[in-house]
């Protein structure tokens, strides 16, 4: 029997609601290709969620109906072995980082809003410096963040993209209005993709200037306190 992504999002609700994790990630064929002969997951726990708990027990026993219809391969890790590992440059956990999709993250749209945050505020301190190039940058940074913050709001599963268009046409597809125009979203990715040398040339006006960095941190603004009024 093959095993499609659909099989992996029950097999992941069935996780989280056994023992309540950090994040269930798909991997392998399946998320390559959207089906595959078996499934590969990593689920992430809090290390102080799993103290003293057999984890992988629990896991286990949550996938036992799907044990009846293809294989199951679930791995536990906690958090701090996942960053530590990550630092080590573990090649099994950078190609689930690479070709890995989120099925599930614990308070997702809470930690794509503070990261907003944070790299809208360093926007602001390197204009304060005069670095408009890393202030465009982080500015793009804040404004994408924001934008998937809202787009996880609604359901979204995350896609790897860097591209406030795309984000924008998904918003579309799921009635998620965004407080900015077209000529707003084709100004935030030419920042980001003006933020190498050879690519210098694709911002409006060349290197940015304050005034670039300005509009960009001013958009940013408005997707951050877009999402943050949502909350309420």
């Amino acid at each position: 029997m093959m095993v499609t992504y659909q099989d992996a999002r029950k097999a992941a609700q069935a996780i989280r609601k056994a023992v309540h994790p950090y994040a269930v990630l798909l991997f392998g064929s399946v998320a390559r290709e959207g089906q595959g002969n078996d499934l590969d997951l990593l689920v992430l726990f809090d290390d102080k969620e799993i103290a003293g708990k057999d984890v992988q027990y629990f896991v286990n026993k949550s996938l036992k109906p799907y044990y009846k219809k293809f294989s199951v391969d679930p791995f536990v890790l906690p958090l701090s072995k996942w960053y530590k590992y990550q630092k080590k440059g573990s090649p099994f956990l950078n190609l689930i980082s690479k070709e890995g999709k989120v099925l599930f993250m614990k308070d997702i749209v809470e930690d794509w809003t503070r990261q907003a945050q944070e790299d809208l505020d360093m926007a602001k301190y390197l204009l304060k410096g005069g670095f408009f190039k890393g202030a465009c940058y982080h500015a793009q940074q804040s404004a994408e963040k924001a934008m998937k913050a809202s787009l996880f709001k609604k359901g979204w599963e995350l896609e790897k993209t860097h591209s406030a268009a795309r984000l924008a046409a998904i918003g579309d597809d799921m009635r998620v209005k965004f407080p900015l125009s077209e000529e707003d979203i084709v100004f935030l990715d030419s920042i980001y993709r003006g933020r190498y040398p050879l690519e210098a040339g694709l911002l409006p006006l060349g290197s940015p200037k304050s005034n670039e960095a300005e509009k960009a941190i001013a958009l940013a603004g408005k997707l951050y306190k877009d999402i943050t009024k949502k909350k309420r």
